[in-house]
């Protein structure tokens, strides 16, 4: 065991000691300026701390071991695969280049996985600071783990001695290049998007430094990715970053640059640096301009430096962003969290004047119907639930009530219209005094009606009660003259069956005459 750690800390020796003898020569310590990105590269001003070199320059001994450090990989275009098998990374397209860096895409030969990767420059590959920030780059962005924020795979050295970040691809567009052609919404969403991954990283301790427009890319499916963290720095304390406070300060984007990195004052560098940075972005995106600007780079930094701003026309947004950009870190938002709250407020403003706007489309709608009333005043209460003090719902709401009372009081709807109005709003007072009148116009004629109701009901009793006893009496009468009927009925059926005993009686008597006269008639003479 003990042999096999030997070897495998020799091995390390020689990849470190044959890495410095691949590193190029032609490295100059100096500022640069890139006009066309308006970004400050920090100059090398202190001179090493000891003889260790790497490439034939002497750098500290802390930074060679740095370097050394990083594991070496096979890196080459298709063409040179052949020469350098097994090839970690295969070099494909050029993607960009900044100042500093250059970006390919490649694939990871490894697992088969397309991605980016970002080398130092040679110019700068054995120059002290930004060899060491690049270094720190890798190192800071790996250790954030955000949906927002681009992943890293690797941070490693070539084969060849130059230093490069393997990174998740991106396939998109860069947001300076769209956001004038998004809807003002849109680029709200955006940023509020951008602010969760900034909240994050403060949330770990560290902070961007160079955020705008152009290091927010937005990918093909909705990404939206903040890139470029090559001047990011841990604000832990005692971390290595840390120390770039003395000695990378006027670091960054003139045209969005902070007053403190302007003015190179290291005691105010903190995440309200990055909310000024957020503030200026957001100033760009809703203006269309950058807050700082001059003839040159120069002009530019001392506009960042004294905070002058362009003038633009101001709205809420612009309000925001001001206060987001105050001189003073004190007078800005306390964190990035406060300034995006306001943002989100400001969105549900927006999408209470929305409401607004259709709420005064019908109410503005002829005819005073019930349902046009209703649906502004549906609208004009909805638009108030977003912002509870939006002027023109508030108006809104008090002046549909109204109408929509008046309207109510003409077809007779008096408890409607009591209903909509406010006691204590002046502008209903009217309107609600003649709903009284009429209310009581109203109690009183119902009053009459319920007393000559009362009269009827009595008079319909008494009525009732005459007609019941005079039925009763007319029945009882009846009943009467159906006895007498009756009686008389039995003794006509009583006398006419004496009448007919007493026809029987004559029939009888007529039949006895009959027979005793026979004899007689028959005894005389024919005629």
């Amino acid at each position: 065991m003990a042999r096999r750690k030997q070897q495998a800390k020799q091995s390390r020796e020689d990849r470190r000691d044959s890495s410095e003898k691949q590193l190029p020569q032609d490295i100059a310590a100096k500022r640069t300026i890139s006009r066309k990105s308006g970004q400050i590269q920090a100059a090398d001003a202190e001179k090493p701390a000891s003889a260790y070199q790497i490439g034939g320059r002497d750098v500290t001994y802390s930074f060679a071991r740095w370097y050394t450090d990083l594991p070496e990989y096979r890196v080459a275009s298709s063409a040179e695969e052949a020469l350098l098998s097994p090839l970690n990374f295969r070099l494909q397209e050029k993607l960009g280049e900044g100042g500093m860096g250059v970006v390919y895409s490649a694939m990871q030969n490894s697992i088969g996985r397309e991605i980016a990767i970002k080398f130092l420059k040679r110019d700068f590959l054995a120059e002290k600071d930004a060899a060491r920030r690049f270094i720190i780059e890798g190192q800071i962005t790996g250790r954030l783990d955000h949906p927002s924020i681009l992943p890293i795979f690797d941070l490693g050295r070539s084969q060849n001695g130059d230093l490069f970040i393997a990174m998740q691809k991106i396939s998109g567009s860069r947001w300076d290049k769209t956001f004038s052609q998004k809807r003002p919404k849109e680029n709200l969403e955006i940023f509020l998007r951008a602010c969760d991954a900034i909240a994050y990283a403060h949330s770990r301790g560290v902070i961007h430094r160079d955020l705008k427009p152009e290091n927010v890319m937005l990918g093909e499916f909705g990404e939206i990715i903040i890139t470029d963290w090559g001047l990011a720095m841990s604000l832990a304390p005692g971390s290595v970053s840390e120390r770039r406070r003395t000695e990378q300060m006027q670091a960054g984007t003139p045209a969005y640059m902070a007053p403190e990195i302007a003015r190179c004052d290291s005691s105010l560098i903190s995440e309200k640096t990055d909310v000024y940075l957020l503030g200026a972005t957001l100033f760009e995106v809703w203006t269309g301009k950058a807050p700082h600007t001059g003839k040159d780079v120069y002009a530019c930094l001392e506009a960042a430096a004294d905070n002058i701003i362009q003038a633009v026309e101001t709205d809420e947004i612009v309000e925001i962003a001001l206060k987001a950009m105050a001189s003073c870190p004190a007078d800005r938002y306390s964190s990035v969290r406060e300034l995006q709250k306001e943002v989100q407020e400001y969105l549900m403003h927006s999408e209470s004047l929305g409401l607004t706007s259709s709420a005064k489309a019908e109410f503005d709608k002829p005819g005073n119907s019930y349902s046009d009333l209703s649906r502004a005043l549906a609208l004009f209460e909805e638009a108030l639930k977003l912002w509870n003090e939006n002027p023109e719902a508030q108006n809104g709401v008090m002046q549909t009530r109204l109408r929509f009372a008046t309207a109510a009081l003409a077809r007779r709807d008096l408890n409607l219209g009591e209903s909509l109005l406010l006691p204590d709003c002046p502008e209903h007072q009217e309107i609600l005094g003649k709903i009284h009148e009429a209310q009581a116009v109203r109690k009183n004629r119902i009053l009459r009606l319920q007393i000559v109701s009362v009269v009827f009901m009595v008079f319909a009793i008494a009525v009732f009660f005459i007609i019941l006893n005079i039925k009763s009496r007319l029945e009882t009468e009846r009943d009467i003259a159906l006895a007498s009927y009756n009686a008389l009925s039995l003794e006509k059926t009583a006398m006419t069956a004496e009448r007919a005993t007493t026809l029987n009686s004559l029939n009888e008597l007529n039949q006895e005459k009959e027979q005793l006269l026979r004899p007689f008639f028959q005894a005389l003479p024919p005629r």
